[in-house]
């Protein structure tokens, strides 16, 4: 098992869109990203405006994603989040990125429908920083590693220069 500061550090740099309707959650969860060393949080209120975030322009075409992870409401006000999550996962150039999706409720019908549409984790809100910071640390840390990224954050920080 890796040490947590090592799967902390796969968080440095990285890329987050936060999909959330809540104003002050968005600024409070954007404000803990930033304090992990997250490089770059992009905000979207809705279902649609997410989509839009991750350059889905109609359902056969999609430009490449400038994200690494995304973190999900389940609850939008224009669908929900295990929609979200199945678009996303389901889709050739976007299905390795981590979506993890936020609920305020914990119903196991709720959870289990995220894991089944391709969530790769489910956090209930409200959000606790040291949570935060050691499951998206791991989520990250594996996609590196699952991807051929022995040194994560180095490795991936040259990656993004090289696409940039």
């Amino acid at each position: 098992m890796l040490p947590i500061e090592k799967m902390s550090k796969a968080l440095v740099g990285s890329r987050v869109l936060l999909i959330d309707d809540s104003e002050s959650f968005q600024r409070l969860t954007a404000a803990m990203l930033d304090k992990l060393g997250v490089g770059s949080v992009t905000l979207a209120s809705s279902l649609a405006e997410g989509m839009h975030e991750m350059n889905y322009h109609c359902p056969d075409e999609f430009g490449v994603p400038a994200f690494d992870l995304v973190l999900m409401d389940i609850n939008l006000p224009d669908g929900n989040g295990i929609e979200g999550c199945q678009f996303i996962s389901s889709h050739a150039g976007t299905y390795n990125i981590p979506v993890v999706v936020m609920s305020g409720t914990s119903y196991a019908l709720t959870i289990n429908e995220a894991f089944e549409a391709g969530a790769s984790d489910y956090l209930q809100k409200p959000l606790a920083a040291s949570i935060l910071e050691n499951r998206l640390g791991m989520l990250m840390t594996i996609n590196f590693q699952a991807r051929g990224f022995e040194n994560s954050p180095n490795q991936m920080a040259e990656l993004r220069l090289a696409i940039a």
